[in-house]
C-alpha cells in the first residue's frame, strides 16, 4: 500500500514538472519568430508507373467426362436411371412423372403441391419431422412438360427418403383445407404477376409467339380458373398421370444399379401402371408454325412504369435440334452476358440500360430465342434501334475471330462447372429425358463445340434471328408510343392492358388470334410421350 501510494505521488510530481512554464523541450530549443517565411519543400518526383504483367495464356481444357448413365425398369414399368459418384456419401433422387402445365395448367401445379400435405397414413407434420430428422429435404413442383418430386439425403437414409417420396406420390390425402390454402396463395400470386412488368412481358411475348391455344403460349389463368379446380378434379389428375409406367426415378451419387434396383422394387413396387392406351400429349395439336406476316408491336400500357420492359425475338429451334449449340454460341456472341455485344455497346457506351442479355427458352416443340432489357420512358425508341441494328448486324457480318474464339473457350471451360454435383448431374440427365436428346449428349458436349465454325455464327443468326420478330414493350402508353412510330416506322402497334387484355376492336393483329411461329425452325413437334 505504502509503495503503490509513493509511486504515484512520484508520478504527478513528474507531470506537474513537464507541465510547467519553460520545462518539457530539449535544451537549446527556441520557439521560431512568427514572421519567418516557411521553406518550400523540394519537388517529389513521380512514382514510376506500375507495370502489370499480361496474364498467363489458358491452358487447355482438362479432361472431364460426364458419367456413364445407366437403366433398369422395375417390374411395374417405372424406369430408373443410375449415375454413380461414390466419392462422397450422398444421394440425389429425382422422380418425375409425365404430367405438367402442357397438360392442365392449374391441376399440375395444385396436385404437386398438394403431395407434401400429407397422405393416407402420415400428416404433413409427421412427414416433414422424418425427413428432418435425418437433415434431408423433400419437396416436389411442376414444370410444362413434367412434375418431379426430388429429395437429398446421405446414403444411410435414402431408403427413408423414397418411402416418404413413394407415400407422398403413390397415397396423397389431398385434404380440402390445404387445397384452399392453396387457390388463395395462387390467387394472391396472380396478383404479383400481373404488378410484375417483367412477368406481363414474357408472358406476353409468349402468346405473341406461339399459336392461338399453344400450351407454351397461354394467357395469364384467372381468379375465376383457380376458383374452380376442385379436389376431385386434383384426384382425377392424379389417377389419371401418377402411374409407375408414365414415370422415372433418377438417382444420383453414392449408390450402385443393383441398390438402385432393389430400392426402386421394394419401395416402388405397389405403384400401379396405367392400363390400357397412355393420354396423348397435347403438343401433338400443333403442326406447323409460321413467321409474323410483318412487324407487329405488342404495347402494354402501365401508367405507373418509370421505364420499358422490352422484349425481341422470335420462335427459334426445339431443344434437340442438332443445331441447338451453335445457336447457343451465337446468342451468347451477341448477349451472353457482360462481354456480349448487347452489353458493351447498348450498356457500356450507350447507358441505355443496366442490363441487356439474350435467352433460349427450350422446348420440346419449338422454344423461343428473345433479347430481354429494360430501359428508361424517355430512351424506348433508342433503345428498340439499337436491338434492331445488332440484330441485322449479326444476321449481316461475321463475328470476329477473337468473339468466336473467346465463346467456345467460354463454353467448353465452364462445362466441367455445371457438372460437379450429384444434383447438377441429375438435372442433365432429366435435360436428356425431357427432350429426347442422346444419352451421350453431355459427354459429346464439348466435342461438338469444337466443331462449331465461326461461318455458321452469321448462318444461325440469319436462321433463328429474324428481322421481322415478334416485339413487346410494356410501360407508360402515352410516353412511348411515338417513340416506336418513329423507331420502327413499319410496324403495327397492338394495345394491351396490364391484365393481357387485347384493347383492339380490329383483334386480326391480337397477340390470341394471330401468334404465329416459325415454320422453319424446328421439325414438328415430338409425337406424345408414354403417359
Amino acid at each position: 500500500m505504502f509503495t503503490r501510494t509513493t509511486h504515484s505521488f512520484a508520478t504527478a510530481l513528474v507531470v506537474a514538472a513537464l507541465a510547467a512554464p519553460g520545462c518539457g523541450k530539449p535544451k537549446g530549443e527556441t520557439t521560431p519568430p512568427t514572421d519567418t517565411k516557411p521553406v518550400e519543400a523540394p519537388p517529389v518526383a513521380d512514382k514510376p508507373a506500375r507495370v502489370y504483367q499480361d496474364p498467363p495464356p489458358p491452358t487447355e481444357p482438362r479432361e472431364v467426362q460426364f458419367p456413364d448413365l445407366q437403366k433398369i425398369q422395375t417390374k411395374n414399368g417405372l424406369e430408373i436411371y443410375v449415375v454413380e459418384n461414390h466419392e462422397v456419401p450422398l444421394i440425389t433422387a429425382q422422380l418425375v412423372v409425365k404430367a405438367g402445365t402442357m397438360d392442365d395448367e392449374q391441376l399440375a401445379e395444385m396436385t404437386a403441391n398438394m403431395l407434401g400435405e400429407g397422405t393416407k397414413t402420415r400428416t404433413k407434420a409427421k412427414i416433414d419431422e422424418e425427413i428432418e430428422f435425418v437433415g434431408g429435404s423433400l419437396g416436389a413442383g411442376a414444370g410444362i412438360h413434367d412434375t418431379s418430386v426430388f429429395t437429398q439425403v446421405l446414403k444411410r437414409d435414402i431408403k427413408l427418403a423414397l418411402t416418404l417420396m413413394a407415400d407422398e406420390v403413390v397415397n396423397p390425402a389431398f385434404p380440402p383445407a390445404a387445397l384452399d390454402k392453396l387457390k388463395e396463395k395462387a390467387k394472391t400470386g396472380l396478383k404479383a404477376m400481373k404488378a410484375n412488368s417483367d412477368v406481363l412481358a414474357d408472358q406476353l411475348f409468349d402468346m405473341a409467339a406461339y399459336p392461338s391455344g399453344h400450351p407454351y403460349g397461354r394467357p395469364l389463368p384467372t381468379e375465376a380458373q383457380i376458383d374452380a379446380v376442385t379436389v376431385d378434379a386434383v384426384k382425377k389428375f392424379h389417377d389419371t398421370f401418377y402411374r409407375s409406367n408414365n414415370s422415372y426415378l433418377i438417382l444420383s451419387g453414392d449408390i450402385t444399379l443393383a441398390e438402385a434396383e432393389k430400392l426402386g422394387n421394394d419401395v416402388f413396387g405397389k405403384w400401379k401402371p396405367i392400363e390400357g392406351q397412355a393420354p396423348t400429349n397435347p403438343l401433338n395439336g400443333f403442326k406447323s408454325y409460321k413467321h409474323p406476316p410483318k412487324l407487329i408491336v405488342h404495347l402494354v400500357n402501365r401508367p405507373g412504369s418509370a421505364q420499358s420492359d422490352i422484349r425481341v425475338g422470335n420462335l427459334a429451334l426445339a431443344r434437340k435440334n442438332p443445331e441447338w449449340i451453335k445457336l447457343d454460341l451465337a446468342s451468347d456472341i451477341l448477349g451472353g452476358g457482360s462481354t456480349g455485344r448487347l452489353f458493351l455497346d447498348v450498356r457500356e457506351e450507350k447507358g441505355l440500360t443496366y442490363g441487356i442479355y439474350t435467352k433460349m427458352e427450350p422446348g420440346v416443340a419449338p422454344g423461343t430465342w428473345r433479347i430481354w432489357t429494360k430501359t428508361k420512358t424517355a430512351t424506348t425508341g433508342e433503345m428498340l434501334k439499337a436491338i434492331f441494328g445488332h440484330i441485322n448486324k449479326m444476321r449481316d457480318t461475321d463475328v470476329t475471330q477473337k468473339e468466336f474464339e473467346d465463346v467456345t473457350r467460354e463454353a467448353i471451360g465452364s462445362f466441367p462447372l455445371s457438372i460437379e454435383t450429384a444434383d447438377q448431374v441429375a438435372g442433365r440427365v432429366r435435360t436428356i429425358l425431357t427432350y429426347g436428346l442422346p444419352n451421350d449428349y453431355y459427354k459429346t458436349y464439348r466435342d461438338e463445340v469444337r466443331k462449331a465454325q465461326i461461318a455458321d455464327m452469321k448462318a444461325m443468326s440469319r436462321k433463328f434471328m429474324n428481322d421481322v420478330p415478334v416485339v413487346i414493350v410494356v410501360g407508360r402508353a402515352d410516353k412511348t408510343e411515338q417513340q416506336i412510330k418513329d423507331a420502327l416506322p413499319d410496324a403495327t402497334i397492338v394495345h394491351y392492358d396490364t391484365d393481357l387484355k387485347c384493347l383492339e376492336k380490329d383483334t386480326t393483329f391480337c397477340a390470341a388470334n394471330n401468334a404465329l411461329a416459325a415454320a422453319t425452325a424446328a421439325p414438328a413437334p415430338a409425337p406424345a410421350q408414354a403417359k
